[in-house]
């Protein structure tokens, strides 16, 4: 997956909207393009508008439906990049910006609510009578509403008073300049009719029955939704993102990022038109049209007010835990599996329920057996001529003897052998050892467990056969230069220099991350600072996370590796509690400090909006390498082998 496609990028954004993380744009989606096409409509049949005029209406609806992906695109694009290639400088300001942006949009989707129940309208024409013309004409009017407006302004920018304080100030002079506290009569009345014309085709109050309007609102609503949801990260978008991050190419990564928000637009485009054909059961319901648009209109107010108080993120960030997630890491696995050739359509089943994993040469991957999985699968594609080895390593004592068996491209037998009679060498076993292919295409490698424990696990890698040699030795402890005595009356002064001359803090390669302090699931306090000597990997996850719980089991066995050699972990977990680390610690095995992030400040700090997500630090706490997304063992030992000398 290190080598991804406009083409692979478009498939994996596609196989995304049925990703349980996105669940919940789906209804707020119909439920948004529902109010619409109800209003249009019902606009359409009060101007009596004929039949003749569905192919236009049709492309205003498909034009909505682009307009929506535009806006999601737009801002999913920027908040990418930002938080990945940018995070330096802009990535802990991504989750204020997302929250302003969920606040106030919320306010505005209840404000289309009201327009699509009729409410605004009746509320126009209620101030425009005669007995409410000293209403319009009371300065206390002006008054309450700038007090009010500068309230929503505070609330809307998420208390940020710098943000905010110039918007009012803004805000009050405008009102002065138009004469809203001195002539508030004329203020009001020129506002109504500039609303009316902005809302409506003309000040009757009818919305042009074509449905040109709104375009803009549109988009808008996009960039809402999408400020409002927890993307699942998949290997694919994980990919995109690190490749966005390390080789500095903004272009790439936004041209990637961009191809995979089209892929996952063009769900949502489809819906659009498909809502289309439930215009004829509208028209047939016209008699009922009044209770309909007061159904969509409320709708959406429910809608606004979920996306206003972070109630739609939440329930986003609830439906990418456990197994959604993993089911969501499933889909674009196997989804992007299939359309890389590496299996075919009949083996999609089994990939999408877990029994089933496509593989490539030379790459590690989790086998894990359960109550319904009883035998774990692997689908690899090799070519003629092409020798392998099968590795297995890490084998849980539960598990007791393996059976393994390779199957050719016509799911014939072709080789057997068993954990217990395989060669064992540094800790693996190697029950198949240079296997020559006689031709290229998918072979299938079962693995069965003797025992029937229903939480065994264990590591396979089918991998180009190579002489099995010693590794070299990882040296505890490797001089990194000549320490100078000097004179204690020249040394002030040479730290004084040291110090300008280092490097800043910062999220970009080479900086120094940045210092803090958390305490881990067993109450030990541990300051990022205090590792210095050490190569640290700062791993951002959580217990809920699907690809994490992957990961997690490899960098234990590189922390087992590494660790005389001066090697580090420290996983940071958020939105999650300290007992379901300590639960989850237990489940794994894993030895190194697992911490929270209790508030999110440290979250925000670095710029973390997906997870799982790592730095890699070296022995001066200066970032290395950054990864986001699943980290497979082999990258993380081609990162450690850079970092860490022999």
């Amino acid at each position: 997956m290190e080598n991804v496609t406009v083409g692979l990028a478009v498939a994996a954004g596609f196989l995304s909207f049925i990703s349980p993380c996105v669940l919940p744009l789906v209804p707020a989606y119909i439920g948004y393009m529902g109010g619409r096409m109800t209003h249009t409509v019902s606009r359409q049949t009060a101007a009596g508008a004929s039949a003749s005029s569905s192919l236009l209406l049709r492309l205003h609806l498909l034009l909505h439906g682009l307009a929506f992906v535009f806006g999601f695109t737009l801002v999913f694009v920027l908040i990418g990049l930002l938080t990945t290639a940018f995070a330096s400088i802009a990535g802990q300001y991504v989750s204020a910006f997302t929250e302003s942006l969920g606040r106030i949009g919320g306010l505005v989707i209840i404000f289309f609510g009201l327009q699509f129940m009729g409410f605004l309208r009746r509320f126009f024409q209620w101030l425009r009578q005669k007995e409410n013309a000293r209403l319009l004409d009371s300065a206390w009017l002006s008054i309450g509403f700038a007090a009010a407006a500068s309230l929503l302004m505070y609330w809307g920018f998420v208390e940020q008073i710098l943000i905010a304080l110039p918007l009012t100030a803004a805000l009050l002079l405008t009102m002065h300049i138009h004469a809203a506290f001195t002539q508030p009569a004329v203020f009001w009345n020129r506002l109504l009719d500039r609303l009316e014309l902005m809302l409506y085709a003309d000040t009757r109050g009818s919305i042009a029955p074509d449905g040109r309007e709104g375009l803009v609102g549109s988009a808008f609503m996009g960039m809402v939704f999408s400020a409002g949801w927890t993307p699942c990260i998949g290997p694919l978008l994980g990919t995109i993102l690190t490749v966005a991050a390390t080789t500095g190419n903004v272009v790439q990564g936004m041209f990637m990022l961009t191809a995979y928000s089209i892929g996952l637009g063009i769900p949502f485009v489809i819906t659009a038109l498909l809502m289309n054909s439930a215009r004829g059961i509208l028209r047939r319901l016209q008699r009922r049209m009044r209770e309909i648009e007061l159904f969509s209109g409320a709708l959406l107010i429910v809608i606004g007010l979920m996306v206003a108080s972070g109630q739609l993120q939440s329930l986003s960030q609830t439906f990418s835990r456990g197994e959604f997630a993993d089911f969501t890491f499933r889909v674009e696995e196997c989804g992007v599996g299939y359309f890389e050739g590496r299996l075919e359509l009949r083996h999609l089943g089994a990939c999408l329920n877990g029994a089933l994993i496509p593989v490539a040469i030379n790459q590690s991957a989790a086998g894990n057996f359960s109550h319904d999985i009883a035998e774990q699968q692997y689908l690899f594609h090799a070519e003629a001529g092409q020798i392998i080895d099968i590795e297995i390593r890490g084998v849980a004592d539960a598990v007791g003897d393996l059976n393994i068996v390779l199957f050719s491209p016509n799911d014939a037998e072709l080789a057997a052998a068993s954990l217990s009679d395989s060669l064992m060498f540094d800790g693996k076993h190697y029950p198949l050892t240079a296997y020559a292919i006689d031709r290229g295409g998918l072979y299938r490698l079962a693995v069965t467990p003797t025992s029937e424990n229903e939480s065994a696990r264990f590591r396979l890698k089918i991998r180009d056969a190579e002489p099995i040699d010693t590794a070299p030795p990882i040296n505890a402890a490797s001089p990194r230069g000549t320490l100078l005595t000097l004179a204690s009356s020249a040394l002030n002064s040479i730290t004084d220099i040291a110090a300008d001359l280092e490097p800043a803090v910062g999220m970009t390669e080479g900086s120094r991350a940045p210092d803090f302090t958390v305490t881990t699931v067993s109450g030990e306090s541990i300051t990022l600072s205090e590792l210095r000597g050490k190569v640290v990997l700062l791993n951002f996850w959580g217990t809920w996370c699907g690809p994490c719980r992957r990961e997690m089991p490899e960098f234990q066995r590189a922390y087992d590796r590494f660790r005389q050699a001066g090697f580090e972990i420290l996983a940071i977990a958020f939105n999650d509690t300290f007992e379901a680390i300590a639960s989850f610690r237990d489940e794994f095995g894993l030895s190194f400090p697992l911490a929270l992030d209790e508030t999110g400040e440290l979250n925000d700090a670095y710029g973390i909006q997906t997870r799982p997500s790592s730095f890699l630090l070296d022995a001066d706490g200066l970032i290395l390498a950054r990864h986001f997304g699943l980290m497979t063992e082999t990258q993380l030992e081609k990162m450690l082998a850079k970092a860490i000398p022999e």
